[in-house]
């Protein structure tokens, strides 16, 4: 496959139906709906195992957090590499053929369980396989969003992708916990697979051409590619503060999400149908930040809007740890569920479309792998000494220290250069007003002369 450069970014209107709103351009109509019953499905899935490994194949405390680790592994290894193949190669054959790989591993589960019971070493398997086809397809898609949208319009798709994907979350999770219950984990994991299938379908609709570049004039190897989006990742003054904090959310997040499905189900005593629906909730308040993060961002500034997201997200956690069985646990952890995911949406959605719009478009690829790689290494140690500490000192006294690990990433954008950004645009809604794309490597602080003018900041505090 002859990889393109990355070329320049199409100029306004140079993409079919890039008039008019996003909802009434195909190609952004097929890239969200595909996306949304991608993520519907896997809302299955993320009902689905817990449940089929802590009931069905009675797995202890470690081992479900082991596997939530193989599920957080494949990013550690896989997601540098990831960025250069997407910087090299077209990115929406590389979605595609990991919308399409994914489906098919986890079409394994149901299978096996048409002649025997599926046993853990399989989900492990499973995980980690679909986690690292995930790792591609996911950087490729992200990548891919710029070449899909006009410049200008990034916060926009953002955000409209992410209250689409929170819906979807809701819906799936809500099927999820109705599929486990009428047909059990296994047949339920079926119709994730046939999300993925669908989601790839819709994909190949897309007719919005990538980019034809040149090849470069010297080779660069595969290392010297993962160097260079390293270097621009951490000498980006807001990208590195970003993935910095991200990097202490995604392992308290991670380290939570290995143990709290477990707590539900077994200390409260929670039925399936009823941990779905709660995760339902979450994506109800994913719709919610999704359709009103960004007019916040424009009325209150975006750095304020990040912050307070990330603020509210510990205190979302004291319903779960203050929980007790019965439906007002159920209504309060369902609640602060909605609000954490909002904030989540609102905030992610700014935070992705700040990286998007710095990043120079040879860079896409390894801009948004680097970040991810940095923020989600510990994902997998994080998980597993969530594991290894509920099984030494209980469920809900590991989820209480990680709701005060919960409190550090909004303190250190506090101290950031994102604490100060007030704007993502100068004037107006033209292309003319996105961030300008920033120089490989970057080197120069946001504040200083140099950087994109198209960020605004209140002045330094004395």
């Amino acid at each position: 496959m002859t990889a393109p450069s990355a070329g320049e970014p199409h100029e306004a209107g140079s993409r079919p139906g890039s008039s008019g709103t996003l909802w009434r351009q195909a190609d952004f109509r097929n890239y969200a709906l595909g996306q949304g019953i991608s993520v519907a499905g896997s809302g299955v899935t993320l009902v689905a195992v817990p449940v089929l490994a802590a009931l069905q194949l009675h797995a202890s405390t470690l081992q479900v957090a082991g596997l939530a680790a193989a599920g957080r592994l494949p990013p550690l290894l896989f997601t540098l590499h990831a960025g250069v193949l997407v910087d090299r190669w077209p990115k929406r054959p590389i979605v595609i053929g990991c919308e399409l790989a994914s489906g098919a591993v986890l079409a394994s589960v149901p299978l096996v369980s048409l002649v025997t019971e599926p046993s853990l070493a399989q989900l492990y398997a499973v995980t980690f396989l679909v986690a690292s086809l995930q790792v591609l397809g996911s950087t490729a898609s992200t990548a891919f969003v710029p070449q899909l949208v006009e410049r200008h319009q990034l916060v926009e798709a953002n955000a409209r992708l992410g209250t689409g994907n929170s819906l979807a979350d809701t819906t799936g999770s809500n099927l999820g916990g109705l599929l486990v219950a009428l047909l059990g984990g296994a047949c339920a994991i079926a119709a994730d697979s046939l999300s993925y299938l669908l989601s790839a379908l819709l994909l190949m609709r897309i007719t919005t051409p990538e980019p034809a570049g040149t090849e470069p004039e010297q080779p660069t190897s595969m290392l010297a590619d993962i160097r260079a989006g390293l270097t621009y990742t951490l000498r980006t003054p807001l990208v590195r503060a970003a993935v910095l904090s991200n990097c202490v959310n995604a392992s308290a997040m991670a380290a939570c999400a290995a143990l709290w499905s477990l707590f539900l189900l077994r200390n409260l005593g929670w039925p399936p149908t009823v941990l779905g629906l709660v995760m339902g909730a979450g994506g109800i308040g994913g719709v919610i930040g999704g359709i009103t993060g960004r007019h916040l961002a424009a009325r209150f500034g975006p750095g304020r809007v990040i912050i307070t997201a990330l603020a509210l997200s510990p205190v979302c956690q004291l319903p779960l740890l203050l929980a007790r069985p019965g439906a007002a646990g159920q209504w309060a952890v369902a609640a602060a569920m909605a609000v954490q995911t909002g904030c989540a949406v609102a905030g992610g959605g700014l935070l992705r479309s700040i990286r998007q719009l710095i990043a120079p478009p040879e860079l896409q690829g390894r801009a948004q792998s680097s970040g991810m790689w940095l923020a989600f290494a510990l994902r997998p140690l994080a998980a597993l000494l969530a594991g290894v500490l509920g099984a030494a000192i209980g469920l809900r006294p590991t989820l209480a220290a990680i709701t005060c690990l919960l409190a550090v990433p909004a303190w250190m954008l506090w101290r950031s250069p994102i604490c100060h950004l007030t704007s993502l645009a100068v004037t107006g809604a033209g292309p003319e007003t996105a961030l300008p794309a920033q120089p490989a490597p970057a080197v120069e602080s946001a504040a200083e002369p140099g950087a994109p003018t198209a960020i605004l900041f209140r002045d330094q505090p004395s």
